[in-house]
């Protein structure tokens, strides 16, 4: 649409779903919008290409209707589908007025750790340093000694 000026921070990542044979593909940008009641929309692109590793997205501007005030900011926009082929697209095309704009290649994490119910081992106590023990420090006889020289 006439409203897309600007675009930034696309990202396309696909995640596999906790059984590992399926994936889901986000599509994720910051687009500018030039009014508060104006929101950015991606949308599949039907009919898809002729090149079925290409995922085309249509990026169109909604207007919500009633009052709005100009602003020039970038507003955030996301896409999800599920994915039954892993790797099924390895890029995706964001096209504005049926031209392809922003390419983007698709990221494809492979494993994702499953949740581990196995006690953790308790962490590791830190040991007393071993202390000597030292000898009493011998005793004075200083009673002692002053009984004896009055005896003298």
């Amino acid at each position: 649409m006439a409203g897309v000026q600007k675009s930034k921070d696309w990202q396309a990542t696909a995640m596999p779903q906790f059984a590992g044979r399926s994936y889901s593909l986000t599509v994720t940008g910051l687009v500018q919008v030039t009014a508060t009641n104006q929101t950015p929309k991606l949308t599949e692109r039907v009919p898809q290409g002729a090149n079925r590793q290409i995922l085309l997205l249509d990026l169109s501007i909604v207007s919500s209707g009633g009052s709005s005030e100009p602003i020039d900011t970038y507003k955030f926009v996301s896409f999800n589908k599920s994915l039954l082929l892993s790797p099924a697209y390895e890029e995706v095309d964001i096209l504005v007025d049926g031209k392809a704009t922003w390419m983007i290649r698709v990221v494809y994490h492979r494993k994702v750790k499953a949740a581990t119910t196995a006690k953790k081992k308790p962490a590791a106590t830190k040991k007393k340093a071993a202390t000597t023990k030292k000898k009493p420090a011998p005793m004075k006889r200083k009673a002692a000694a002053t009984k004896r020289r009055a005896k003298k």
